[in-house]
């Protein structure tokens, strides 16, 4: 696949589609974490976004991302380990919010779950 910025690598390819969501959720680095919210959801990862600037989180920092929703009609608390794959910084009409791209190490079945 070409774009106009030039060929998209394998590693920032998508491989599973996203579901839009908007769930509160707290990103945790060592013994920092930080609140957020998760705006879609994959099998395969998180775009998380906070407008707190302090946690230091890079590319390639490993992660756990905690959040609830519900599964089959109960809430369930959900812990995932992953990768963060890419991080941006962006001015949302009200803030400045930092998101991140992040890959699971383990793929999730989003079947049953209800992110509403």
């Amino acid at each position: 696949m070409v774009s106009e910025a030039g060929p998209v690598s394998t590693s920032n390819r998508r491989i599973h589609s996203r579901r839009k969501a908007s769930v509160a959720a707290r990103m945790t680095r060592q013994a920092d974490s930080v609140d957020g919210t998760i705006e879609n959801i994959g099998e395969g990862g998180v775009f998380f976004a906070t407008e707190d600037l302090e946690l230091q989180v890079e590319e390639g920092s490993e992660v756990v991302l905690g959040f609830r929703c519900r599964r089959d009609g109960r809430d369930t608390v959900v812990q995932r380990a992953g990768c963060v794959l890419r991080t941006e910084r962006y001015f949302d009409g009200e803030s400045v919010v930092r998101a991140f791209a992040v890959k699971f190490d383990e793929i999730m079945s989003l079947d049953g779950l209800d992110f509403e």
